[in-house]
């Protein structure tokens, strides 16, 4: 367990298949991420360089994984995601997501195993988003207990999906598309 928020690292195990530094239609393409230097914060406290900032004072991301041919996106986040004082729901989408998007994916996998706390308001931009995806998906992988009774309590479940079979999965051993097949197969059940 990493003793500081600057020890967890962003999973790096598909760099050879896929680097967002690299992707021209990625809206962290340009970024330069220098190890020696720890500009990324989470609520003021450094975190490791490697994560990448959507404007947000509490909430740090990364893609992980983007397949345009096949539609979808795996990306990692960390932090804490507070609707209340940034809404970052809305940085998420306006700064990430919507890059995405608007180059053909509607289906995310969000792996929140280090997203710490979770603090909701109003589901506006959840149903922009969702309306956005069309017929597309967000899927939230390893999302805490408390953090799905709150999303729970807020309404704002009913935008985003979730399973205790995948939270299971040791999706750092599998390859992106087995991950994402796990969860569309899944969904395919649960959606008919």
């Amino acid at each position: 367990m990493p003793s500081e928020l600057r020890d967890i690292e962003p999973f790096y195990g598909w760099l050879e298949l896929y680097n967002h530094e690299k992707d021209p239609n990625s809206p962290f393409h340009d970024i330069e991420h220098n190890l020696f230097y720890f500009d990324r914060s989470v609520n003021r406290i450094p975190a490791h360089p490697l994560w990448d900032d959507i404007g947000s004072e509490s909430l740090l991301v990364k893609i992980l994984f983007a397949n345009y041919q096949e539609g979808y996106a795996i990306i990692e986040l960390f932090g804490e995601w507070n609707d209340l004082f940034d809404n970052d729901y809305r940085l998420f989408a306006e700064n990430c997501l919507s890059y995405l998007i608007d180059n053909g994916i509607n289906k995310f996998i969000l792996i929140c195993e280090n997203v710490f706390h979770i603090y909701l308001e109003e589901d506006d931009y959840y149903r922009a988003v969702e309306d956005e995806l069309e017929d597309g998906w967000i899927f939230a992988l390893r999302l805490r207990k408390e953090l799905k009774e709150e999303m729970r309590a807020y309404g704002i479940s009913q935008y985003l999906y979730w399973s205790d079979k995948t939270d299971a999965l040791n999706w750092r051993t599998l390859k992106p598309n087995q991950l994402y097949q796990a969860i569309y197969s899944l969904l395919h059940k649960l959606l008919g």
